[in-house]
């Protein structure tokens, strides 16, 4: 059985037992390959939009003889993927943008899911508006840090609305930190989300500290340096309530 490594195994546990998986942009193969292993899915469509990740992810699955349960698809995000073929989707290390683009043009596909596992590794805002905004109840969230990077995984529900605006009336916490951070996230006081906020925090004042005096910046200087100030009271807003 493959290793996978801990941003893997972390999107793996977020997927519930089913009958058919797809893995969009499934790379090596390697996660479809372990959740039929565990037997959490019965059949699982490896898909990609390169040929390359293709063939390396069916060398993968030959060599575990498990040909007959997982089959490879060339595929632009879920285009190749028929409505209720599957009722899971994975969807992970892509960016944002990419994320809500291919949830957008596969929202025939997705409406039929039972679950939708998401990994998007920029965006994050984005991608929490545009979920809450469209029907998508975020059932779980994690936060995982890896070789000095923050990987955020969602399990998400579709056709179920949001209750975003739940947590916004009892938290009291702007909008835009909940969209920033995960409501989930921040509900649950995770550890590595605090871990992220010092991070972001010590970043955003080492850029601030590198900008021009303020009586000499350009215009575009003085809109990077208000939009760092924006981010620093979003952090500071979300790290006093993780840590009260």
């Amino acid at each position: 059985m493959n290793r996978l490594s801990e941003r893997l195994l972390h999107i793996a546990e977020q997927v519930h037992a089913g009958q058919t998986l797809a893995d969009v942009g499934c790379d090596h193969g390697y996660l479809p390959i372990r959740l039929v292993q565990e037997g959490r899915m019965q059949r699982a469509i490896a898909m990609d939009i390169n040929e390359g990740p293709l063939q390396r992810a069916l060398e993968h699955i030959e060599r575990e003889a498990l040909g007959a349960y997982i089959q490879t698809r060339q595929s632009d995000g879920l285009e190749k993927l028929c409505p209720g073929e599957a009722d899971a989707v994975i969807i992970a290390g892509m960016g944002g943008n990419l994320t809500i683009d291919i949830l957008t043009r596969g929202e025939a596909v997705v409406h039929e899911l039972e679950q939708l596992i998401l990994e998007p590794q920029s965006e994050l805002a984005a991608v929490r508006a545009f979920l809450r905004k469209n029907d998508y109840f975020i059932e779980a969230e994690d936060l995982v840090l890896e070789d000095g990077k923050y990987y955020p995984i969602l399990r998400v529900l579709p056709k179920k609305s949001s209750d975003v605006a739940e947590f916004l009336g009892e938290s009291g916490l702007p909008l835009a930190v909940l969209d920033a951070y995960g409501h989930r996230l921040l509900a649950e006081h995770h550890p590595v989300l605090l871990s992220f906020l010092q991070k972001e925090k010590k970043q955003c004042e080492q850029i601030m500290a590198g900008l021009p005096a303020e009586d000499t910046e350009t215009e575009r200087i003085a809109q990077r340096r208000a939009e760092l100030m924006e981010q620093l009271v979003r952090n500071q807003t979300a790290m006093a309530y993780i840590n009260r």
